[in-house]
Protein backbone atom coordinates (compact mmCIF):
# COMPACT_ATOMS: atom_id res chain seq x y z
CA UNK A 1 0.00 0.00 0.00
CA UNK A 2 2.60 2.24 0.98
CA UNK A 3 4.16 2.29 -2.87
CA UNK A 4 0.63 2.50 -4.79
CA UNK A 5 -0.17 6.03 -3.01
CA UNK A 6 1.26 8.88 -1.45
CA UNK A 7 1.17 8.46 2.58
CA UNK A 8 2.22 11.70 3.26
CA UNK A 9 0.67 15.14 2.94
CA UNK A 10 -1.13 16.45 1.63
CA UNK A 11 -4.24 15.74 0.32
CA UNK A 12 -6.70 12.55 1.51
CA UNK A 13 -8.37 10.60 -1.20
CA UNK A 14 -12.24 11.18 -1.03
CA UNK A 15 -11.71 13.05 2.10
CA UNK A 16 -12.56 16.88 0.75
CA UNK A 17 -13.26 18.07 4.37
CA UNK A 18 -9.66 16.68 5.83
CA UNK A 19 -8.11 17.97 2.22
CA UNK A 20 -10.14 21.34 2.78
CA UNK A 21 -8.65 21.96 6.39
CA UNK A 22 -4.86 20.95 4.74
CA UNK A 23 -5.45 23.85 2.49
CA UNK A 24 -6.52 26.50 5.34
CA UNK A 25 -3.27 25.24 7.23
CA UNK A 26 -0.68 25.37 4.31
CA UNK A 27 -2.62 28.73 3.25
CA UNK A 28 -1.08 30.22 6.95
CA UNK A 29 1.84 28.27 6.87
CA UNK A 30 2.68 30.23 3.85
CA UNK A 31 1.76 33.57 5.17
CA UNK A 32 3.37 33.35 8.50
CA UNK A 33 6.32 31.76 7.10
CA UNK A 34 6.53 34.92 5.17
CA UNK A 35 6.26 37.13 7.28
CA UNK A 36 8.95 35.16 9.40
CA UNK A 37 11.05 35.03 6.94
CA UNK A 38 10.32 38.70 6.48
CA UNK A 39 11.31 40.16 10.57
CA UNK A 40 14.98 38.17 10.18
CA UNK A 41 15.80 39.58 7.28
CA UNK A 42 15.20 43.02 8.81
CA UNK A 43 16.82 42.45 12.31
CA UNK A 44 19.99 40.95 9.64
CA UNK A 45 19.50 44.30 8.28
CA UNK A 46 19.10 46.93 11.06
CA UNK A 47 21.73 44.84 13.58
CA UNK A 48 24.91 45.86 13.80
CA UNK A 49 27.20 43.15 14.88
CA UNK A 50 28.22 41.51 11.75
CA UNK A 51 28.34 38.19 14.13
CA UNK A 52 24.81 37.85 14.25
CA UNK A 53 24.08 38.15 10.40
CA UNK A 54 24.65 34.05 10.02
CA UNK A 55 21.42 33.84 12.97
CA UNK A 56 19.47 35.90 10.93
CA UNK A 57 20.12 34.72 7.92
CA UNK A 58 19.44 30.71 9.06
CA UNK A 59 16.26 32.12 10.52
CA UNK A 60 15.04 33.36 6.96
CA UNK A 61 16.05 30.56 5.44
CA UNK A 62 13.99 28.51 7.97
CA UNK A 63 10.97 30.49 7.45
CA UNK A 64 11.21 29.89 3.85
CA UNK A 65 11.82 26.62 3.74
CA UNK A 66 8.37 26.23 5.89
CA UNK A 67 6.74 28.43 2.90
CA UNK A 68 8.77 25.98 0.17
CA UNK A 69 6.80 22.67 2.08
CA UNK A 70 3.39 24.99 1.74
CA UNK A 71 3.45 25.98 -1.22
CA UNK A 72 4.12 22.44 -2.50
CA UNK A 73 1.14 20.98 -0.46
CA UNK A 74 -0.96 23.59 -1.81
CA UNK A 75 0.34 22.67 -5.62
CA UNK A 76 -0.96 19.12 -4.44
CA UNK A 77 -4.17 20.12 -3.24
CA UNK A 78 -4.63 22.21 -6.59
CA UNK A 79 -3.54 20.07 -9.40
CA UNK A 80 -2.48 16.88 -10.48
CA UNK A 81 0.85 16.49 -9.15
CA UNK A 82 2.19 14.53 -6.40
CA UNK A 83 5.31 16.07 -4.98
CA UNK A 84 6.45 13.46 -2.36
CA UNK A 85 10.08 15.63 -2.22
CA UNK A 86 8.33 18.52 -0.11
CA UNK A 87 8.94 16.58 2.84
CA UNK A 88 12.72 16.96 2.63
CA UNK A 89 11.89 21.04 2.79
CA UNK A 90 10.40 20.70 6.07
CA UNK A 91 12.85 17.89 6.74
CA UNK A 92 15.50 20.71 6.33
CA UNK A 93 13.03 23.61 8.31
CA UNK A 94 14.07 21.35 11.24
CA UNK A 95 17.50 20.60 10.68
CA UNK A 96 18.18 24.34 10.41
CA UNK A 97 15.59 24.85 13.20
CA UNK A 98 18.44 22.95 15.49
CA UNK A 99 20.93 24.36 13.86
CA UNK A 100 19.85 27.77 15.15
CA UNK A 101 19.73 26.18 18.49
CA UNK A 102 23.16 25.05 18.54
CA UNK A 103 24.12 28.24 17.34
CA UNK A 104 22.25 30.08 20.27
CA UNK A 105 23.67 28.05 22.36
CA UNK A 106 27.39 28.85 21.40
CA UNK A 107 27.07 32.64 21.50
CA UNK A 108 26.51 31.47 25.50
CA UNK A 109 29.31 28.48 25.66
CA UNK A 110 31.59 28.25 23.42
CA UNK A 111 32.53 24.59 22.29
CA UNK A 112 35.95 24.71 23.42
CA UNK A 113 34.03 24.70 26.96
CA UNK A 114 32.51 21.23 26.56
CA UNK A 115 34.68 19.82 24.00
CA UNK A 116 31.78 19.35 21.67
CA UNK A 117 33.72 20.37 18.70
CA UNK A 118 34.35 17.57 16.28
CA UNK A 119 31.38 15.27 17.46
CA UNK A 120 28.83 18.20 16.61
CA UNK A 121 30.55 18.50 13.29
CA UNK A 122 30.50 14.63 12.47
CA UNK A 123 26.51 14.59 13.61
CA UNK A 124 25.93 17.85 11.11
CA UNK A 125 27.89 16.26 8.49
CA UNK A 126 25.49 13.38 8.82
CA UNK A 127 22.18 15.37 9.37
CA UNK A 128 22.89 16.87 6.31
CA UNK A 129 23.49 13.56 4.30
CA UNK A 130 20.03 12.78 5.78
CA UNK A 131 18.36 15.22 4.45
CA UNK A 132 19.59 15.07 1.25
CA UNK A 133 18.87 11.04 0.77
CA UNK A 134 15.41 11.88 2.21
CA UNK A 135 15.44 14.56 -1.00
CA UNK A 136 16.69 12.63 -3.59
CA UNK A 137 15.30 9.25 -2.92
CA UNK A 138 11.51 10.55 -2.70
CA UNK A 139 12.21 13.16 -5.93
CA UNK A 140 13.58 9.87 -7.46
CA UNK A 141 11.52 6.63 -6.59
CA UNK A 142 8.73 8.63 -4.03
CA UNK A 143 7.82 7.83 -0.37
CA UNK A 144 9.08 3.89 -0.08
CA UNK A 145 9.86 2.44 3.70
CA UNK A 146 12.55 3.06 3.75
CA UNK A 147 13.00 6.29 2.67
CA UNK A 148 10.06 7.07 5.36
CA UNK A 149 11.86 5.73 8.40
CA UNK A 150 14.61 8.00 7.57
CA UNK A 151 12.52 11.00 7.54
CA UNK A 152 10.73 10.21 10.58
CA UNK A 153 14.29 9.29 12.07
CA UNK A 154 15.72 12.38 11.21
CA UNK A 155 13.45 14.23 12.21
CA UNK A 156 12.98 12.98 15.61
CA UNK A 157 16.91 13.28 15.66
CA UNK A 158 17.33 16.95 15.39
CA UNK A 159 14.34 17.66 17.28
CA UNK A 160 16.12 15.88 20.16
CA UNK A 161 19.40 17.51 19.26
CA UNK A 162 17.73 21.13 18.80
CA UNK A 163 15.89 20.83 22.27
CA UNK A 164 18.93 19.48 24.45
CA UNK A 165 20.99 23.03 22.84
CA UNK A 166 17.58 25.09 23.70
CA UNK A 167 16.97 23.43 26.83
CA UNK A 168 20.49 24.10 28.16
CA UNK A 169 21.32 27.67 26.69
CA UNK A 170 17.91 28.59 28.29
CA UNK A 171 18.85 27.26 31.49
CA UNK A 172 22.44 29.54 31.44
CA UNK A 173 21.80 32.62 34.10
CA UNK A 174 23.56 35.00 31.98
CA UNK A 175 20.90 34.55 29.56
CA UNK A 176 18.01 35.48 31.29
CA UNK A 177 15.86 38.18 29.64
CA UNK A 178 18.22 38.63 26.69
CA UNK A 179 17.53 38.21 23.01
CA UNK A 180 18.91 34.78 23.37
CA UNK A 181 16.80 33.56 25.39
CA UNK A 182 14.18 35.26 24.18
CA UNK A 183 14.99 33.21 20.74
CA UNK A 184 15.67 29.92 22.49
CA UNK A 185 11.91 29.77 23.98
CA UNK A 186 9.85 30.83 21.47
CA UNK A 187 11.81 29.13 18.55
CA UNK A 188 11.42 25.70 20.42
CA UNK A 189 7.65 25.29 20.22
CA UNK A 190 8.11 25.91 16.27
CA UNK A 191 10.89 23.06 16.31
CA UNK A 192 8.54 20.65 18.08
CA UNK A 193 5.60 21.04 16.27
CA UNK A 194 7.43 20.95 12.95
CA UNK A 195 9.17 17.76 13.97
CA UNK A 196 6.04 15.97 14.89
CA UNK A 197 5.09 16.43 11.06
CA UNK A 198 7.15 14.75 9.30
CA UNK A 199 7.94 12.21 12.59
CA UNK A 200 4.54 10.62 12.86
CA UNK A 201 5.02 9.39 9.02
CA UNK A 202 6.20 6.19 10.82
CA UNK A 203 3.00 5.18 12.75
CA UNK A 204 1.84 4.29 8.57
CA UNK A 205 4.56 1.76 8.56
CA UNK A 206 3.13 0.78 11.54
CA UNK A 207 -0.46 -0.11 10.21
CA UNK A 208 -1.88 2.98 11.11
CA UNK A 209 -4.42 4.23 8.89
CA UNK A 210 -3.45 6.93 6.55
CA UNK A 211 -6.19 9.18 7.38
CA UNK A 212 -5.89 9.46 10.94
CA UNK A 213 -2.33 9.86 9.98
CA UNK A 214 -3.37 12.60 8.36
CA UNK A 215 -5.47 13.96 10.65
CA UNK A 216 -2.31 14.35 13.35
CA UNK A 217 -0.45 15.80 10.81
CA UNK A 218 -3.06 18.76 10.25
CA UNK A 219 -2.51 19.89 13.76
CA UNK A 220 1.10 20.23 13.92
CA UNK A 221 1.04 22.17 10.84
CA UNK A 222 -1.57 24.24 12.27
CA UNK A 223 0.68 24.43 15.36
CA UNK A 224 4.16 25.10 13.65
CA UNK A 225 2.39 27.96 11.93
CA UNK A 226 0.75 29.28 14.93
CA UNK A 227 4.37 28.85 16.80
CA UNK A 228 5.92 30.74 14.28
CA UNK A 229 3.89 33.63 14.42
CA UNK A 230 4.59 34.10 18.09
CA UNK A 231 7.79 34.06 16.84
CA UNK A 232 7.62 36.42 14.51
CA UNK A 233 6.31 38.77 17.27
CA UNK A 234 9.20 38.50 18.92
CA UNK A 235 10.97 39.23 16.11
CA UNK A 236 9.30 42.51 15.44
CA UNK A 237 9.60 43.41 18.71
CA UNK A 238 13.47 42.93 18.95
CA UNK A 239 13.60 44.97 15.57
CA UNK A 240 11.96 47.89 17.20
CA UNK A 241 14.97 47.58 20.22
CA UNK A 242 17.68 48.03 17.42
Amino acid sequence: MVGSIAVGLPFAPNNPNLTFIFFIALTLLVVLGLRFSFYAYRNRRESELVAEHRLWDYLALVGLLAVGFAVLGLVEILTTYVLPFKSALLLAHVFLLAVTMRMLYRSVVPAAADGGTSRERTLARAAVLGVAVVFVGFALVGRRPALLAVLSGSALAFAVAGFSFGRRGAAETRVQGTVVDTLLRHLLPVLLFASLVPAVEIAVLAGLDRVIVLHIQVVFVIMTATTLMTATIKLRQNLASL
